[in-house]
């Protein structure tokens, strides 16, 4: 190849045969020979000349032919792809698109929860919600059920006595406190007159008029009440208390009531008798001590039948006691009693 130049393209000129410089080459080989020979300068590497059949031969390589000419030019950039036009907008990345939304509603449930949740728990006065109006379903509306409410209880008026004649007394009066032989004296009667009979209504202090057996005991200490036949055997709105006053203008004390209904006469007039004529003191019927009692007698009285009468020793005092129809009465004076059952009649 030494001896051959070197081709070139079409049109241009054979480059000159190089100039191959002079190397000397050394090598560690040619640096030993020296020492050993002695030489004091290294001589340089010179490998053996090959033997001329050993020296390949080179044949001139052939020429390609020649290229077609071709006229260059520069490569032009195109820009259509980058290029937005009005008509054809520019796909976005949906991928994209989905994170933004994800980021935004992210922050408002963020903001929401330091808003709501967050600041009122530290900050926030606490707030009493306003009452939430609800309107009624409309149902129709039912028919009220009457409701037995009890009739108020009638008011009872206070009893009322009843007098037991048929010809008035010439005066009568009210009284809570029972007169006794022992109070007569000094008792107060509205009329003047001489002879007079006068009717006593007796009251308790609740304003209740009072039994006709209550009477005779607290007057007399004749209780009636002891026998089962005369516990109830009388009309206690009839029970009634009288005073006679003779010419003399001396009281003498008396009483009398009607039977209630259905009382048998006969077994009342006979228990009344045996318990009336049973007492042995008599005193408390009278002003005064009326001395000795002697023995009961029947009576004759127009217009009363069971007539008795109980005499004493001293004289003007006595007890008499019958019925006049249906109706009992006690005095303690024989005129007094005439006058009493006259106007009872």
């Amino acid at each position: 190849m030494s001896g051959q130049p070197l081709g070139t393209g079409e049109g241009e000129s054979p480059l000159a045969k190089p100039t191959v410089p002079n190397m000397d080459v050394r090598t560690m080989a040619s640096d030993m020979q020296s020492i050993n020979t002695g030489s004091p300068t290294p001589k340089p590497y010179a490998p053996a000349a090959p033997s001329s059949g050993n020296i390949p031969s080179f044949s001139a390589p052939t020429p390609p032919p020649p290229a077609p000419e071709q006229s260059f030019q520069i490569p032009q950039t195109d820009t259509s792809a980058t290029s937005t036009s009005p008509e054809t907008p520019v796909k976005k990345s949906n991928k994209g698109l989905f994170t933004v939304i994800i980021i935004v509603i992210a922050v408002i449930a963020l903001a929401a929860l330091g808003y709501f949740v967050i600041y009122p728990i530290f900050f926030a006065s606490p707030v009493t919600p306003a009452p939430v109006a609800t309107t009624p379903a409309t149902e129709p509306t039912p028919t009220p059920t009457p409701e037995n409410t009890p009739a108020p209880a009638p008011t009872v008026p206070a009893p009322v006595h009843i007098s037991l004649f048929t010809v008035p007394a010439d005066s009568s009066l009210e009284m809570s406190t029972v007169t006794t032989g022992a109070t007569l004296a000094n008792t107060s009667l509205n009329t003047t007159a001489a002879p007079a009979i006068s009717e006593i209504t007796y009251k308790d202090s609740s304003g209740n008029l009072m039994r006709f057996s209550d009477i005779l005991r607290a007057a007399t200490g004749l209780d009636i009440a002891t026998s089962q036949i005369l516990a109830t055997a009388f009309n206690d709105l009839t029970a009634t208390g009288l005073i006679y006053v003779d010419s003399n203008n001396a009281k003498w004390l008396g009483f009398a009531a009607q039977l209630a209904s259905g009382a048998d006469t006969a077994s009342v007039g006979a228990a009344f008798k045996q318990t009336l004529e049973s007492v042995t003191n008599y005193d408390g019927f009278f002003v005064s001590a009326p001395g000795t009692a002697q023995t009961w007698k029947d009576g004759q009285i127009s217009g009363v039948t069971g007539n008795r009468y109980l005499l004493f020793s001293n004289s003007g005092f006595a007890v008499d006691y019958g019925w006049v129809g249906s109706k009992l009465v006690i005095m303690t004076s024989y005129n007094g009693f005439k006058e009493a059952a006259r106007r009872l009649q």
